[in-house]
């Protein structure tokens, strides 16, 4: 009941207004009253629309505050996986490097184990 008469008050009020602006449209300077029925007309929409565009945008808001923290959310995220994602490449390239030195030696050591077993084949062979 109660929106059924806010909606007859609107459009009373409504109705009132557009009254007021043929009672006022006053002949003569012609811009004159084309700037105040453009003013009323405004006014008209506000009190016809105005209600459902404050809600309107007050969600807007709210979902744009939302979307910011999320976004805020999700950059802080990706920061911190795009630090530990640089950390473990970084970890990956000293254990790959340690991991070739350490095949370098491995293959130095074995060629001389191999030069010395040959020297000792040769040096047997010599002696007969």
């Amino acid at each position: 009941m109660k929106g059924i008469e806010q909606r007859h008050s609107t459009k009373d009020t409504a109705r009132d207004v557009a009254r007021d602006v043929a009672s006022s449209a006053a002949p003569g300077n012609g811009s004159e009253a084309t700037t105040h029925r453009e003013a009323t007309i405004d006014q008209v929409r506000d009190l016809l629309f105005g209600g459902a565009q404050r809600s309107i945008e007050g969600n807007l808001a709210g979902l744009r505050e939302e979307m910011q923290a999320s976004l805020s959310r999700l950059q802080a995220d990706f920061a911190k996986e795009l630090a530990a994602l640089q950390a473990k490449v970084t970890e990956l390239e000293r254990d790959t490097e340690q991991k070739r030195l350490a095949s370098h030696r491995d293959i130095g050591a074995a060629i001389s184990e191999l030069g010395a077993t040959i020297s000792g084949l040769g040096s047997g062979h010599a002696g007969r």
